[in-house]
């Protein structure tokens, strides 16, 4: 948040707030929908490996990211794939 604040000219405080007001959600929440979206996008249209598409969508650690994506779609990446991949 602190880089798309900068790069707009607020503050990470004042951004939040009027992405929020925007948005009708936060920006972390806004982020990690985007990243699992892009993920879903590779789950199903390459064949990299699960920690390659963590890397790719912004993450460092796969078992975070897996917990994440779990949370968030209901299955684990490799599941995902394997349904529609």
């Amino acid at each position: 948040m602190e880089e798309v604040s900068d790069y707009v000219g607020l503050t990470p405080a004042y951004f939040s707030v009027m992405f929020k007001k925007e948005t009708e959600i936060g920006f972390a929440k806004y982020l990690i929908n985007e990243r699992i979206e892009g993920a879903k996008d590779l789950l199903r249209e390459s064949t990299l490996s699960v920690a390659d598409i963590c890397r790719k969508v912004g993450y460092n650690d796969p078992k975070h990211f897996t917990r994440l994506f779990e949370k968030n779609v209901g299955v684990k990446p490799a599941v995902y794939r394997k349904l529609y991949g």
